[in-house]
């Protein structure tokens, strides 16, 4: 996978966090570092990401998706 500043941000923006947040979280948080990104870009980026298994993507009972870039063993509830 090549270097993306937009990727780069996105994964150290869900790395930084302890919650397992949704794309539109993360959208806001990368947007204070990247004005115009859009959230297009934030969704190809968070399943690049994910397929390259830097992060980890749950799905909820309610088809809601949440990301978690910390790949060690641990529980989900």
């Amino acid at each position: 996978m090549r270097y993306s500043l937009q990727r780069e941000t996105i994964y150290e923006v869900i790395k930084a966090t302890k919650s397992h947040p949704d794309a539109e979280w993360v959208y806001n948080q990368v947007r204070k570092q990247i004005p115009d990104i859009s959230l297009g870009t934030v969704y190809r980026n968070l399943n690049s990401l994910v397929e390259s298994r830097r992060i980890d993507s749950l799905e909820t009972a309610l088809k809601e998706v949440h990301y978690d870039a910390d790949m060690s063993v641990h529980a989900h509830f």
